[in-house]
């Protein structure tokens, strides 16, 4: 083989990773009843923010809540 060349070891590891990432993705998706699952063409070209705006109109969820709404509790004996 040609030395300027690349070789598919270079590529193999990303490609693999990704594959692992999106079968788990998948199987996820395959725990919802049939009328909840995104549709194939936002699982493959969609974003991630554009399935999680698909979840929160699916499953009417409010979205994620700003940081003037949530509550941080701190202990008293930690505070030094």
């Amino acid at each position: 083989m040609h030395d300027g060349l690349p070789t598919a070891a270079d590529e193999l590891p990303w490609t693999i990773n990704y594959v692992i990432r999106k079968r788990t993705e998948l199987d996820s998706y395959n725990e919802l009843p049939k009328e909840k699952r995104p549709p194939d063409k936002l699982i493959w070209y969609g974003t991630a923010e554009e399935i999680d705006k698909w979840f929160d109109k699916v499953f009417k969820r409010k979205g994620n809540k700003g940081d003037e709404e949530s509550i941080l509790m701190i202990d008293p004996k930690e505070i030094e």
